[in-house]
């Protein structure tokens, strides 16, 4: 090839197929291709989240999801539609020479946008992932006014979802975790390091320990969760950890290194997670929990005891019962359970839930979840919204109000946030979505059915290829699955739409990739 002609990348029309996507690669370098009925675009091949194939992602209506974590881009431009991806794709010049598509290695320039909005100061309480997705897409869809984000940890802001699962399997730099090197400068963010102790929604402001006042035009709540840590007698011994920050994740990979027996105490995702990590890490580990069966209340039964049996064969060990007390002189020896028995270990992990960070706004009253209630709009008070963990939101397809802990519907919320700062009025409409690493095992996701009446399964548990759907008042508002990514995907945008057939046809074998 000419090195003075532009790179290019060439692929047969005829393998990209009409309504679908291909991917072609000169070298190193590589470009997926889609074509339909307005002719053949070229975008980068891989997911900017966390470089998923994007070849092998599912095309649902107008949008391209990542095979992965189900970030969505319109298959128009390549523009981001839902996260964990916070940038859309980069686009290719493409044309057509012959029976060729022909996509130029130069990335078309993004369009420039620019707000117009009353609103000249944001400030964001939180690093989270509500709070940077609120800002990457202020900045993104062209705010230029000032962002203030206020938050206690030193770390710049960082993924989540990454520190109970390959974090954890060897020792890692916690770089590994950031979401960008230097996210303020980036995104042209003021970022003061500081424990905010009281937020005052009637007047924008929140005050800093250090006793600071600020203050902004528009203000974003998204504190988070802080990990619950129950009264066990010996909490504060040595070798006692919970894992819900960077630092949390840092401290246990360190302890990782000397320790030789684990005990996990809860087996929720977190627990399970880290559990099967650190067992691929040559510790031996065990997991004590109240319920028989993992995940049966929120899984049902078949898919809990699947999950089960896939970690005790990767070697965790399976405890039932309830903690008495965590026993040792200074540093952990074991954790003894109510009904006398003893669980060596040099290392605990508390995996016992969250607890939202709502204390510190005042005039707020929590519900029953411990989440502030807003409504459809996410607004506590006039140009004040809430988001993420501590949002008690009514969830449009199960029709209930919902407090939910999942990283991408922190996103979803940051992101609704900010486009209702630029002058947004629509509802919050984001279909909830979570991924969860189960040892090698990726398991999806996606609606609200905290109390479902009945499953509909198909395909085969124990051997961790299925999809379950799970049915409340007639409708399917939620599915999990293992292994069955067009069918999870195709359910995921349907259910989005409002779309997702009857109980009664999928049961009959409804074809729903057929569907989108």
């Amino acid at each position: 090839m000419n090195q003075d002609k532009p790179r290019e990348i060439r692929l047969a029309l005829d393998a990209i197929p009409l309504g679908g996507k291909a991917e072609g690669k000169a070298g190193d370098n590589a470009v997926l291709f889609v074509r339909d009925a307005d002719g053949v675009r070229a975008f980068q091949a891989k997911c900017p989240h966390l470089g998923a194939p994007l070849a092998k992602g599912e095309i649902c209506g107008g949008r391209l999801y990542c095979p992965w974590h189900k970030a969505a881009f319109a298959v128009a431009d390549g523009s981001l539609e839902e996260p964990p991806a916070l940038e859309g794709l980069t686009r290719y010049p493409v044309r057509i020479e012959g029976g060729e598509a022909v996509a130029t290695l130069t990335p078309e320039p993004a369009p420039a946008r620019q707000a117009r909005t009353p609103i000249a100061t944001v400030l964001v309480v939180g690093t989270g992932a509500a709070a940077v997705a609120c800002v990457t897409t202020l900045r993104r869809d062209g705010f230029s006014g000032t962002i203030t984000m206020v938050g206690r940890e030193d770390h710049p802001p960082y993924d989540r979802t990454k520190l109970s699962k390959q974090f954890l399997a060897k020792p890692t730099p916690a770089e590994k975790t950031l979401l960008e090197p230097d996210f303020a400068a980036a995104h042209r963010v003021e970022r003061i390091e500081a424990e905010a102790i009281r937020i005052d929604p009637a007047a924008c402001s929140v005050t800093l320990a250090d006793g600071r006042l600020l203050s902004g035009d528009a203000l974003l709540i998204a504190t988070g969760s802080r990990a619950v840590v129950p009264d066990f007698d010996g909490r504060d011994l040595e070798g006692v950890m919970t894992l819900r920050s960077l630092d949390d994740a840092v401290r246990l990979s360190a302890a990782a290194e000397r320790a030789t027996r684990v005990v996990v105490i809860g087996a929720g995702f977190i627990g399970l997670e880290a559990a099967a990590f650190l067992t691929k890490r040559g510790l031996s580990v065990t997991v004590l929990a109240r319920e028989e069966t993992p995940f049966a209340k929120r899984f049902g039964e078949a898919v809990g005891a699947a999950l089960k049996r896939y970690h005790a064969g990767n070697g965790v060990t399976f405890v039932t019962g309830e903690v008495a007390r965590i026993a040792g002189t200074g540093s952990v020896e074991a954790v003894e359970t109510a009904d006398g028995a003893r669980l060596p270990a040099d290392l605990v992990l508390i995996g016992a839930g969250a607890a939202p960070e709502t204390g510190i706004v005042a005039g707020a009253e929590p519900d029953e979840t411990g989440g502030l209630p807003v409504g459809a709009d996410l607004k506590l008070a006039d140009k004040v919204w809430v988001a993420g963990d501590i949002a008690a939101f009514p969830e449009r397809i199960s029709g209930v109000t919902a407090r939910i802990e999942h990283w991408r519907l922190a996103q979803q919320h940051g992101t609704h946030v900010a486009r209702a700062i630029l002058g947004a009025t629509d509802a919050f409409a984001g279909t909830p979505f979570f991924w969860s690493n189960q040892g090698d095992k990726r398991l999806d996701y996606g609606g609200y059915a905290p109390d479902f009446e009945r499953i509909i399964l198909q395909g085969d548990p124990a051997a961790l290829d299925f999809i379950a759907y799970y049915i409340r008042e007639n409708r399917a508002v939620a599915a999990c699955s293992i292994g069955r990514n067009p069918a999870f995907t195709a359910f995921l945008h349907l259910l989005g739409e409002g779309r997702v057939p009857s109980p009664e046809a999928i049961e009959s074998g409804a074809d729903l990739p057929a569907l989108v």
